[in-house]
């Protein structure tokens, strides 16, 4: 990982994007992209230190002008506040709305990994709700990794990566990112697969999860096969035996490789479980 998007609205929840991303940049030496996407009249190349007297302005661009040079500040705050020895934070505020915006963020800037502040709720008066995360998740290149309050780094010794049969070596490009994350954290995964007896009975699971494993480089991992009717509940049960920091899916709704278990698995898994939660959709690439 070389760069860490951080979207921000200056809120508690999203701080906690901030505060994640600071701890995994300590331990990666990944450059975190603190944003603050925010539509306004002047331009995208505008700054919000450009020379421009609010006199000068009619009152509804003073009051925006103002305002991009209040977030500004904000902006320069919570850097210096997770900036230390080892990480590196840049800041700039986007001339769009967030689901808009990020997409093309994301390619300019060859971003690696999104981590993004949740509520684990549904609320209008939240920006960063688990549907703005979902939003991001069906847009975003790269993975997502979803914080909700409440997480513990020393759990995050076990991470657990739900796992469905692959037909294409792209799902390498999920686990890339998820292998240095958990070499970031000296992690150890638990590789865990639902059987489903309709398409499992003649494959052996242990063999093929081990090859696909080793195939991405993973050093501490484990393969656990389990017989359950609802596979998000089974990953989430597991999950909790294990007293995992972390669950990871890497989906692809459309093909079924490495697919979500249901339509909205991970947001029932940072409502329910409240762990961050890493996505990556493989649709995106």
């Amino acid at each position: 990982m070389e760069k860490i998007l951080v979207p921000t609205d200056f809120t508690p929840i999203a701080e906690l994007g901030l505060k994640l991303a600071s701890e995994i940049a300590s331990r990666s030496g990944a450059i975190i992209s603190l944003v603050n996407f925010t539509k306004h009249p002047f331009g995208r190349t505008f700054s919000a230190t450009a020379d421009t007297t609010l006199q000068s302005e009619p009152e509804e661009s003073r009051f925006m002008l103002e305002l991009l040079r209040v977030n500004k500040a904000k902006l320069e705050d919570l850097a210096a506040k997770y900036t230390r020895e080892g990480v590196e934070i840049e800041y700039t505020i986007v001339d769009d709305e967030l689901a808009d915006g990020i997409d093309d963020y994301l390619e300019k800037e060859y971003i690696d990994l999104v981590v993004m502040g949740t509520s684990g709720e549904e609320s209008a008066q939240e920006v960063f709700t688990g549907n703005h995360t979902e939003q991001v998740i069906q847009v975003s290149s790269c993975p997502v990794l979803s914080v909700r309050d409440g997480f513990h780094l020393q759990d995050f010794e076990n991470i657990v990566l739900a796992v469905n049969m692959i037909k294409d070596e792209e799902v390498l490009k999920g686990l890339n990112t998820l292998r240095q994350f958990a070499e970031a954290f000296n992690s150890h995964i638990h590789m865990v697969h639902v059987r489903d007896n309709a398409t499992d009975s003649t494959v052996d699971l242990n063999i093929f999860f081990k090859r696909m494993a080793e195939s991405a480089g993973l050093q501490h991992y484990s393969i656990t096969i389990l017989e359950k009717t609802d596979a998000a509940e089974a990953v989430i049960d597991f999950a909790r035996e294990v007293r995992a920091g972390i669950i990871a899916v890497i989906k692809n709704s459309k093909e079924g490789i490495f697919r979500i278990f249901s339509n909205h698995f991970s947001d029932r898994l940072v409502k329910e479980v409240g762990r961050p939660v890493f996505t990556y959709n493989l649709l995106n690439n």
